[in-house]
């Protein structure tokens, strides 16, 4: 049930916007998500286009449809906060260590099929690795990605189905990066979720 009009405009409008506001509204959707995920701990799992409009005016993005919420534990936000930590900080060792906290992967998993894990970790990763902003639309990511954990799950059977308490986020984060894809947007991911992160 709609509960309040909110005026705005379709995100499609970007996509003949000037370079620098694509990339301005693209950090304020991705700022987003790092605020739903570890400062919320709230997050909205459907993003679809529709769910999102955009007030020129303001710059601000307005974020509709409530319908597909989920609510996080504190435990596996943290787990996430130090997952990502160890991502950006291309450490190996204790990216193993968490993706076994969290359920990716289990204490008694050969190396080949935790190294399997890792791979994929750092692979999706990838747009917070890169220094200085990453170039969602002309990036390969989705079909990299694709391509590698079909081999790994299907072909060598290295994978195993991520925990159920990680699905919706993991939708939510594929979402937000197709609709940076699509509006066009260069965007800083490791700067905007550096904030969020335990030091180490």
């Amino acid at each position: 049930m709609a509960m309040d009009f909110v005026e705005g405009e379709p995100l499609d409008v970007l996509e003949q916007a000037p370079q620098a506001r694509r990339d301005a509204v693209g950090a304020l959707l991705e700022r987003l998500v790092f605020r739903e995920l570890f400062e919320f701990r709230v997050m909205q799992t459907d993003p679809n286009f529709a769910n999102y409009l955009y007030q020129p005016a303001s710059g601000r993005i307005v974020l509709l449809d409530f319908g597909a919420t989920q609510r996080l534990q504190a435990a596996l936000v943290r787990n996430y906060a130090r997952i990502t930590r160890s991502v950006i900080a291309d450490d190996r060792e204790s990216v193993a260590r968490e993706a076994i906290r969290i359920g990716y992967a289990s204490s008694d998993d050969s190396v080949e099929r935790l190294q399997a894990v890792i791979d994929v970790i750092f692979l999706v990763c990838e747009p917070l690795r890169r220094v200085g902003r990453y170039d969602f639309p002309n990036s390969d990511l989705p079909a990299r990605v694709r391509a590698l954990t079909f081999d790994l799950a299907f072909r060598r059977r290295l994978l195993r189905s991520p925990p159920p308490e990680s699905m919706f986020l993991h939708r939510k984060l594929v979402g937000s990066f197709l609709l940076l894809a699509r509006i066009g947007a260069r965007v800083d991911a490791r700067g905007l979720v550096l904030p969020f992160l335990p030091t180490r």
